[in-house]
């Protein structure tokens, strides 16, 4: 059985390419995951050689591990790291916040808001792309 044979008995269908939009919106999301977390390392360097900013410790290496953990999920398209990363970054946002008493950086944290959702967007309609098209015919 060849491997197109073997996918058609499997149910997809090889033929078949994602929709660029789909792939743009998950694309946007992890990049701005990469982004985010480049951003946190090179604060957290900052606080390492003694000037902490908003707070920020050695400890946020942990944060930049799980934005990269999950900037590589939302990479291979899955949902639930896609929608953990939206509600991460919102509730670190508003921790943030009301820890510091400072608003600032709202513009920006928007756009990343705009990112990750469009990553959960992308990731669902990935997911639901790839449903239909396990059940549609394929034509030889």
């Amino acid at each position: 059985m060849e491997s197109n044979d073997l996918s058609v008995a499997m149910g997809t269908n090889p033929a078949a390419e994602v929709p660029e939009e789909i792939l743009g919106k998950i694309k946007s999301a992890w990049i701005a995951a990469l982004v985010s977390a480049g951003m946190t390392f090179l604060l957290v360097l900052a606080a390492i050689f003694g000037k902490p900013i908003l707070g920020i410790s050695a400890w946020e290496l942990i944060d930049v591990a799980l934005i990269l953990g999950l900037a590589f999920g939302i990479y291979k398209k899955s949902r639930a790291c896609a929608v953990i990363m939206l509600i991460y970054f919102i509730y670190a946002k508003i921790f943030l916040t009301l820890s510091t008493g400072n608003v600032t950086g709202l513009p920006l944290a928007l756009v990343f808001i705009y990112f990750y959702w469009q990553g959960v967007a992308g990731t669902f309609a990935y997911h639901k792309w790839k449903k239909e098209k396990a059940v549609a015919p394929v034509s030889i």
